[in-house]
């Protein structure tokens, strides 16, 4: 790991040498989760629009890919007889 990176185990109470209790854990949980939330912002327009084009692309290609599977195992079952 690079040296930089901050020091985040200078942010939690709680010694790492022990094991910690449940207790101990629900609050460096919670500790942890409230400096995420504080330093996440809200994606913008074009974050949004740029999901949403990764999406449609990957519904189109599944879309395409289970149709040509489906066109494959008509075409076999059509030239063996079968049904």
């Amino acid at each position: 790991m690079s040296n930089n990176y901050p020091k985040y185990d200078q942010y939690s109470k709680y010694d790492k040498k022990g094991k910690l209790s449940l207790y101990e854990r629900i609050g460096v949980f919670f500790q942890n989760s409230k400096r995420i939330i504080k330093i996440a912002n809200k994606p913008g327009r074009k974050d949004y629009f740029l999901v949403f084009k990764i999406c449609a692309i990957g519904i189109l290609v599944l879309g395409v890919l289970s149709y040509v599977i489906q066109l494959i195992w008509t075409l076999i079952n059509g030239l063996l007889g079968i049904r």
